[in-house]
């Protein structure tokens, strides 16, 4: 009998335990439709009235919306309401925020700042700082707390809006390392110029002596070594280059020029260079360009060095000119490795290089692409390409040409 009564009391506590949830429930979605103008908050033996007249439905639809977390507390940082945005901040349900005490969503290394950036709301009316927000199984986020202190009723609450800052953090973290690198890049190669100058000299010196002297292959294997030096003159011309660029200092000399010629002297300048690559031109009628006639063969150069980096030896090299009403148009076709779509709107960044196993293994620092989209552009040109991954790319720039 005794078990019986037991058993009928837990049902009946258990039914009551639903009805207060049910309640409360009931409640939540009543404030959020605008259905309530005020609610009682129970603490300890004292009672709080907190009235809503004052937020019309408008008001409240826009801090139901609202991207940023939004809630507001009393004076025992009890959470008497949150928005959604609170809640996916903190990456729980709503039912787990309004009602918690504000310490639970704070670690506990934060907990003493964020208490006094509270209490200083608290004293001064205001008040603003940044803190870790708590998530739970996952990294703190950092957020920034602005709050202002309320007064409802001659009840005093504060209302906090709860921003997060990780992207901000990141973007602010990655700027500093790209201005350590820029200050690094202009110093080295500045150093490096010099003496990359001198190491030259006296190899073209040497070869010259050799050849003189009958000894051919040494003076071969010197040619060799001049040919990794320009590589790596080319490579400082181009951190030079790119630090100009940034600070609007890369200057332009204007003359007139034959296109088509220009196109027949670099890729003669080139095929010696890569003669693993046989280069075709198919080219269309001459057109003059007004323009930077030594930066616009970089940009041709830069594009015909690519095709042959990252296509296989002995494959094809096709270079076409085409004019149309108003631009004259050059693309440079490879059979290479191809790029995978989702990254071909970085290919112009600065220092990007192609995500993958295979192009790991060529050598680079992702500068060439950049410095030519910023040379054609400063001539009022455009810059694209066409690819696929195993089947080769095509890049092209147009330029407007003298009619």
């Amino acid at each position: 009998m005794k078990n019986g009564q037991q058993y009928d009391q837990l049902i009946s506590q258990n039914e009551e335990l639903k009805a207060q949830l049910t309640e409360a429930h009931d409640i939540i979605d009543a404030i959020r439709k605008g259905e309530v103008d005020a609610f009682i908050v129970k603490n300890n033996d004292a009672h709080e009235l907190y009235t809503l007249k004052s937020a019309d439905r408008s008001y409240r639809v826009f801090m139901e919306q609202m991207s940023e977390g939004a809630i507001t507390i009393n004076q025992n940082n009890i959470i008497l309401y949150a928005n959604p945005g609170f809640a996916r901040l903190a990456k729980t349900d709503i039912g787990q925020v309004i009602g918690f005490n504000l310490e639970v969503f704070m670690p506990a290394l934060q907990l003493e700042p964020a208490l006094s950036i509270i209490k200083e709301a608290w004293q001064k009316g205001q008040g603003k700082g940044e803190i870790l927000l708590e998530i739970k199984n996952e990294a703190s986020i950092p957020v920034l707390l602005s709050i202002n202190k309320l007064l409802v009723e001659e009840n005093e609450a504060l209302s906090i809006i709860v921003t997060d800052l990780s992207l901000q953090k990141e973007s602010l973290h990655q700027k500093k390392a790209l201005e350590t690198k820029d200050e690094f890049i202009s110093i080295a190669s500045h150093e490096l110029k010099t003496p990359v100058t001198s190491i030259k000299g006296y190899v073209q010196l040497l070869k010259y002596n050799f050849e003189n002297d009958g000894n051919q292959p040494a003076a071969d294997m010197l040619g060799k070594v001049d040919t990794q030096i320009n590589k790596l003159t080319n490579l400082i011309g181009d951190l030079l280059d790119v630090k100009k660029i940034e600070n609007g200092q890369l200057l332009y000399q204007r003359e007139e020029f034959d296109f088509n010629e220009l196109v027949k002297e670099v890729v003669e300048e080139t095929q010696r260079v890569i003669p693993n690559h046989p280069i075709t031109c198919i080219m269309d009628t001459p057109k003059n360009v007004m323009g930077d006639r030594i930066k616009i063969g970089q940009v041709l150069t830069n594009f015909i060095d690519n095709a042959a980096k990252y296509s296989p030896a002995g494959s094809p090299i096709i270079i076409t000119t085409k004019n149309t009403n108003d631009y004259i148009q050059l693309s440079v076709k490879d059979n290479g490795i191809g790029i995978p779509a989702d990254q071909q709107a970085k290919v112009f960044d600065r220092f990007f290089r192609v995500n993958g196993d295979k192009e790991n293994t060529y050598a680079g620092l992702g500068l060439g692409l950049y410095i030519s989209a910023e040379i054609i552009k400063r001539h009022k040109g455009k810059l694209y390409l066409e690819s696929e991954p195993d089947k080769g790319s095509v890049f092209y720039f147009q330029l407007p040409y003298i009619h």
